[in-house]
Parts: C-alpha cells; structure tokens; sequence
C-alpha cells in the first residue's frame, strides 16, 4: 500500500516539474522571439544600446582668442610650456634603469637646475614605491619651448614631456597693466587674471566642441556626431607698437632715475579717443613674468588721486564758459583767507605780488583758482564738474574701475576742488575730460579696443567709432582755454617752458599735489611725498595728440623731475606728429604679404622711404651714404611689418635689440660681421652689449638671450 502511494506522488511531482519547464521554455523561446523581432527590452532598444557600447567621446579644446596692436601685429598668443615626467615601469619602451638613475639625475640638474641628489631622490623613491612615473615639481614644471627643445633634443632616458596650454607675450614688457595676463586652470585651459585677459576672458575664451565616434562589432564607423568647437574672439587693441615702444623706453629711464612709488603715462589720438600708447610703473615682464604681482592695481581705471594743479585747466575752461574769467584783471597773490583756513600759492604762500589771471595761471597759483571758483560760486562749478563727467566710470572696458570722490561740502572743500585738493579722479577720466578743451568742446570716450573679431566667421563682431559722451564747453570756450594754457609754456613767467615741442605751438597744464594723510597733507616743495604731473596736447591750434604724465612720490633725484617728464612728452609727441597720415590709417592682417623692394646701391633717404612706402620696417647700420647690401633680399615676399636691415658701411653701432626676433638679430650680426652668441627662443630680452656702442671700440661679439614664456 505504502508503495503505491509514493509512487503515484513521484509520477505526479515529475508531471508537475515538466509542464513547469515546459511552459519556461516556451516563454523564454517567446521573448527571444520578441527580441529578434523587435530589438527591445523593457523598452530599451538593445541596438542602439550596442552602438552606445562602442561609441568614444574625445573633447576638443577651442583656442584662446590672440591681441593684437591696432594693425595686427600680436601682443598676446597662444603657445605651449611643457612638464616633466620620468618612466619608472620597465615594460615601457624607454623607462629609467635602476643603473642610470644618477646619470638622469645630474642631466636633469643641468637643463633644471636644482641639486642631482634631489632628482635622485624623487626617482629612486618612486622606484621603491613602484610609481609609473615622478614629476619635479616646480623645477619640472612650466618648461618653455626652448628649454623643452634643449631637453628632448638631450635624449635622456625615460623622459618624457606633457604638453600644456600657455600665453605668450612677444614683447615682454609691454602695455602690461592693459593686456593682463592669465592663469592655468587644470591642465588644458587659461582664464585672464588681469587686464583685458580678464575683463574681456569670456569672449577670448571660446567654447570647447565634442566628437562622438559610434562603431559596430566590427570595429567600422557608423556613426560620427560632433559638437562644433567655436574658438575665442580676436580682440584688436588701440595700440601703436611703435609708439608704446619708444614710451616703454622713455618710462623705463624715468622709473631708473626717478624711481617713484607709482608712475603712469598715456597718449590719446584727440580726433577718435583711441589710446595709442600707455604703461605704467610698476610693471611687470609678461613673457617672463618677472615682477608679476608686485602690483595689481590698473592706473588708467583703478586708483583714484589727487590731481593738483592739472585741474586748474578745467576751472579755467568753466570760468571762461560761464563767463568768469578776465586774464587781464588783476588780483593779490600769495594767500586767501576762506573762514579759518588759509590757502597758499605753492612758493609758501609768498606769492608775486599783485599778477594777473594769466600770469597765475603761467604761475600756477591757488589763489588765483580759488578766487575764480568764488566767481563761479559753487552751484556753477559743481554743475561744470558734473559735466565734465567727474566721479562717473568711463567704462572703457576693464574691470572694477573706480568713480572718483569729492569732497564739497564747505567753502574751503568747494575752493580746494579748484586746484585739484579734495577731488579723487583717474587719468581715464582726466584724459576724457581734457579731451573736451582738445577737441572744440565736444568730451570724447576714450578707447582700449579698437575692433572684436570672431575667427570662426572672420565676422567683425565690434568696431569702437568715435564716441562722444557729453559737450560742456563750446567750441569757442575750448580755444580760448588752449590759448591761455599757453602761458604755462610759453610767458615770460611761464614755470613749464620745458615742455614746449620745438616747432609746433604746444599747449596744456602741469600739476603738483601734495599727499593726503590721516595727519593732513604733506608739505609744499616736499617733491617726495607729492605727485607731480602735466597734461598736454599739440599743435595748439588744432590738436592731433594729448599726452598725460602722472609721477607720484619721486624717491631720488627730485631735481630731475620736469627733465625728466619733458623728455618723454617731447620726445613721444615729436614722434607721433612726426608720422605720416598712413601710419595711423593701415589695419591690415599681419599674415597680408608684400614685395621686398631692391634698394641696394640707393641713397639712405631714397632706401628708407622706398621701403617704409611698402608697409616695411627699416633698420639702418652703419653710417655710409648708400646701401651696400639689405636683409632680406629684394624681390622676395615678407610679412608687413618685418624689418629690414640695411648695412650702409662705415661705422657701425649696437642697436637697441629688445623685442627682435632671432632671425633679425642673427641677420644683423651677419651683416655687421661679428659674432653672436645665442641662447633660448622667442624674443630677445638682454644683450649684452648696451645701444649705440660703437663695433670699433673693440667688440667683437655679442651675447643674446630670446625668451618665451615661463
């Protein structure tokens, strides 16, 4: 019985497993019928699952947009600087052996300097800890393109060099303040810490694109998706490489000799507003980046100050356009009483008896300001000071600039205004202001950047026109302004003769203000302790170019103040008012290519104006009457811009080489037959033999360095 039983339950139990897996198969043979038809899975499509399991992802890095002067030459480009890595793995091709770990680490302290034992150190550690590789920090980091050539070039074994993005500056030390620089974020993009870097960084920046590659089993493309890279704009500046040149030149003797706390100067094209040379001190080397962080601060736009005395020109014009002002009346010089306080001309309040308004003006006296001010009234001048834009950002394109502060409440704080005390204004503004008594009334914006270029179009996204922001004079008060600054330079108790531009009728307005301190302000005649400027345009009639000098606290050689100022506004407006009409009209791209004129055998004068015709720049060595041979060779296609060294014979001299390219520089020392030795890429930056020495004092080689970036 008890057989029976379980047998019939073991034939049921098996029945009951059988229809289970049978009615399991059927349903798998379902969805894998399913599947084959319909390539899906719970809603996912399993084809397109399969391309995804193929499918690579790379990114593409969008170029930072590049700077250029006002015609195209580069201020600011991009560029790569290297970092080294030491192969410690032995399964790779080239990797450290444990043998040669001290011969890698005296070669490595050659090209890096640093002691060998360190590098040493680093690799036989990274070694025992079985890294792939070993970095060296610093020393190892940031490497330039020259260094980097000189090591790759070395063969040392295991190195190997990871390549990063990075500016470069070709002419180093050069408008710093306003082209700024950048700072690596990660390893494959650069953000503008400063300057126009900064202020413009989301329109150099460009964005980044995506290629998506999608293969099937058999390793095929099938499918290619990008997201299009879209590169950083062009930003063309205002800038006139020549004339920043020659100011960076004149700015670097002022600062060795003066050696103020802060200078700055810049020089304004009167009839657009476009800035066409400004620097300041101190500054910094972009390409090298020596002194980068000293200072941070922008003149143009972000450290309010004093004015002094250059603001006398503006009193002036609001006294003459509200109908304040008689040169010929006369009044007492030396001090006036305003309440309890007493104001003084600068020669300690002595004064020059009874003067004229002009002569106070030639004299630059407070009193006279102060009594002009009192004729005015209040109301008037502070409605003058409003329009003129004081205490107003310019906003000429950078950023944090600052508005200014006045002080206006009292009568003594009213009257001080008038001779540049108690009013904070910065040279962006005193430049837009003053650009009303040049241009006939009408207050023109100054410009920084002169034109926005997409690359990816060659579209030109901004062009700066000729912007005017107010009118606060007329015409007819502007000249009369011009004409009465003239008697700072040319009276006969004129105290700025120094600045007058020989030939050409110059007109404008030194200043001097004393310190403002928590205890009062510094003394009169304290040339330490005050800032010292001067404000000027030619020709007076009609003027082409203002030029604004700002020196604050001289630490040696006071006495040398106005020589020194005089020589860069003289120096620097000569040459702008000495450049032909075409100099300020060109904008072309510098990749634009022109013929190489043959002028060998032809007078120096015929040669340089033959060759400057073409766009071409023109260096002339030696001092004979014609040209014996030219660099490069007539006929040939170049650049515009590129020089073109002339050897005329006789006696030759060292020129000033700073910001040469090594080819030009080995031409010339070709020409001129004597040896030159060489070292680094890029752009020369010493040499070590000073301009204008002649070859004939026994030199017979020249020592040179190129850099490019750090």
């Amino acid at each position: 019985m008890f057989n029976k039983v379980n047998l019939k339950r073991s034939k049921s139990a098996i029945l009951i497993m059988l229809l289970v897996l049978t009615l399991v198969v059927c349903y798998i043979g379902y969805r894998f019928f399913c599947v084959a038809i319909t390539k899906r899975v719970d809603n996912v499509n399993l084809e397109q699952r399969a391309q995804t399991l193929y499918r690579t992802q790379s990114k593409v890095t969008a170029k930072r947009g590049q700077i250029y002067d006002a015609v195209g030459n580069v201020l600011a480009e991009n560029a790569s600087v290297y970092t080294i890595q030491v192969v410690l793995q032995k399964d790779q091709p080239s990797y450290v052996k444990a043998s040669q770990i001290g011969e890698v680490a005296q070669q490595l302290a050659k090209y890096l300097g640093g002691s060998a034992s360190d590098y040493e150190k680093t690799m036989t550690n990274g070694r025992k800890n079985k890294y792939f590789q070993v970095q060296f920090g610093t020393r190892g980091s940031n490497i330039a393109q020259d260094k980097y050539l000189e090591i790759k070039k070395a063969k040392i074994p295991g190195v190997t060099f990871e390549s990063h993005p990075a500016r470069l500056y070709p002419n180093g030390q050069f408008a710093s303040d306003l082209i700024g620089a950048v700072s690596a974020q990660g390893t494959d993009s650069l953000k503008g810490i400063s300057g126009i870097e900064a202020a413009w960084n989301k329109k150099l920046t460009g964005k980044d694109g995506i290629n998506t590659t999608s293969q099937d089993s058999t390793d095929v493309d099938v499918a290619k998706v990008s997201l299009a890279t879209k590169n950083g704009y062009d930003i063309y500046t205002t800038l006139n490489t020549k004339l920043q040149s020659a100011l960076e030149s004149k700015m670097d003797a002022l600062q060795s000799d003066l050696q103020p706390k802060q200078a700055f100067a810049a020089m304004i094209d009167t009839k657009t507003g476009n800035i066409v040379a400004e620097t300041q001190r101190p500054t910094y080397n972009a390409t090298t980046q020596k002194d980068f962080g000293k200072f941070w601060s922008n003149l143009l736009v972000q450290e309010p100050y004093e004015p002094g005395s250059v603001m006398k020109g503006i009193t002036l014009a609001s006294a003459i356009d509200s109908g304040n002002w008689d040169g010929n009346a006369t009044y007492q010089s030396g001090t006036i009483q305003i309440n309890d306080k007493e104001v003084k001309d600068w020669n300690d309040g002595v004064g020059w008896g009874r003067i004229s308004y002009s002569d106070g003006i030639a004299l630059s006296s407070n009193v006279a300001m102060v009594l002009t001010e009192q004729k005015m009234g209040a109301d008037t001048w502070q409605k003058y000071l409003n329009k003129f834009l004081f205490l107003k950002p310019t906003q000429i394109g950078f950023n944090s600039e600052a508005s200014g502060s006045m002080n206006f409440r009292y009568p003594i704080e009213q009257a001080s205004t008038a001779f540049g005390q108690g009013i904070k204004t910065t040279p962006a503004q005193m430049l837009q202001a003053y650009s009303a008594i040049a241009d006939n009334g009408d207050e023109i914006k100054p410009h920084i950047i002169s034109k926005i270029v997409d690359p990816n179009t060659k579209k030109v996204i901004y062009a700066a026109k000729r912007e005017k922001v107010g009118k606060p004079i007329t015409a007819e008060t502007a000249k009369a302004t011009r004409e009465e600054l003239e008697n700072v330079i040319y009276s006969s108790k004129a105290i700025g003769r120094m600045y007058a531009i020989p030939d050409v009728r110059t007109t404008g307005k030194s200043g001097t203000a004393q310190i403002s301190t928590a205890s009062g302000y510094s003394s009169p005649g304290d040339n330490k302790n005050e800032i010292h400027s001067w404000m000027g345009m030619a020709p007076s009639d009609n003027p082409r170019y203002m030029m604004y000098i700002v020196v604050k606290e001289p630490q040696k050689n006071t006495g040398n103040l106005a020589k020194d100022m005089s020589n860069v506004f003289v120096s620097m407006m000569q040459q702008a008012l000495q450049m032909t009409p075409a100099d300020d009209k060109i904008v072309v791209s510098s990749k634009q290519q022109v013929k190489i004129p043959t002028v060998e055998n032809e007078s120096i004068s015929a040669a340089k104006k033959e060759i400057e015709a073409n766009r071409l720049a023109v260096e002339v060595m030696g001092n004979g009457k014609k040209v014996i041979t030219q660099y490069p060779k007539g006929g040939q296609a170049s650049l515009i811009n590129q020089r073109i060294i002339l050897n005329t014979g006789g006696d030759i001299s060292v020129p000033n080489m700073q910001g040469w390219s090594k080819s030009d520089v080995m031409a010339w020392g070709s020409l001129a037959k004597i040896k030159i030795n060489a070292s680094g890429e890029g752009f020369l930056t010493e040499q070590s033999v000073l301009a204008n020495t002649a070859l004939s004092d026994g030199i017979h080689e020249i020592t040179v360095k190129f850099v490019t970036p750090q």
